[in-house]
């Protein structure tokens, strides 16, 4: 029975693992991209590059960490006081026991002084 039990919780930290190995780099991918927008905002409030010019540098950024995005998933918004962002993407994440898609939406905000 000891055994058992042993091989059990074996079985259970390396599933762990595993799904940590597979979820992990998505999940930083996601706040890193935070970071990015939140950096394309604040320096894009006072520029006059045009809303596919900031697409351009968020698919850009998304690309170099292997986040594929299409210009349809960006939403540039322009206001009098500001510039907001919002990314919407899906990840694909295969897994042992079955693929599972992870959807996120990413915002970003910048007001200006």
């Amino acid at each position: 029975m000891g055994k058992l039990k042993a091989l059990l919780a074996l079985a259970i930290v390396i599933g762990g693992g595993y799904a940590a190995y597979a979820f992990l780099p998505v999940i930083l991918h996601k706040y890193q991209l935070q970071d990015e927008l939140d950096d394309i905002a604040r320096r894009n409030s006072y520029t006059q590059k045009s809303d596919d010019d900031v697409r351009a540098l968020v698919i850009q950024h998304a690309s170099a960490l292997d986040i594929p995005l299409k210009e349809n998933q960006i939403t540039v918004s322009r206001t009098g006081d500001g510039l907001g962002i919002t990314v919407q993407y899906s990840v694909h994440v295969d897994v042992v026991v079955r693929a599972v898609d992870l959807d996120f939406v990413v915002n970003s905000i910048n007001k200006r002084i």
